[in-house]
């Protein structure tokens, strides 16, 4: 210290002044580059609260601005398809209930054709119009044309 500052000095100050007289002073270097690029790379651990509040504060923010919208983006795509998927397995559910309901009226349907069409419902209907049933098996007809011979 200098010796203005000393005698300037209370006797409160005083030993205090002596301490820091008495001790070397200890050079502060910078980081070696290695160091400086260690605490800079992706994987290295922060060392203090400092690097943390930096990296969340306004300036870390608006730095990393393009990955923050790419986050975004990503994040709309994820919202976006999994609300599609749910609709889309809410329409596929629905489809297969109206599905299993048109194949039993299909299924109620035929199965009514196949009565109504049943020899025993039709022979009643066929004599309210006047038509009976055959009595004897269907036979086939046959009639032979006589071949004329050409004339030359």
């Amino acid at each position: 210290m200098s010796s203005n500052r000393l005698n300037s000095i209370t006797e409160a100050e005083a030993p205090i002044a002596a301490v820091q007289e008495e001790t070397p002073a200890i050079a502060v270097q910078a980081p070696a580059p290695e160091q400086q690029a260690s605490k800079n790379a992706p994987g290295a651990k922060w060392a203090s609260w400092k690097d943390i509040v930096e990296r969340i504060s306004y300036q870390g923010i608006v730095r990393n601005m393009p990955y923050l919208m790419f986050l975004t983006l990503l994040c709309i795509l994820y919202i976006t398809n999994n609300n599609r998927a749910i609709s889309l397995t809410r329409s596929i559910n629905s489809k297969s209930k109206e599905l299993k309901e048109l194949r039993w009226r299909y299924m109620d349907i035929q199965s009514r054709l196949m009565y109504q069409t049943s020899e025993t419902q039709l022979i009643p209907k066929a004599a309210a119009i006047g038509l009976k049933p055959l009595d004897k098996p269907a036979f086939e007809i046959k009639v032979k044309v006589p071949v004329k011979e050409k004339e030359d």
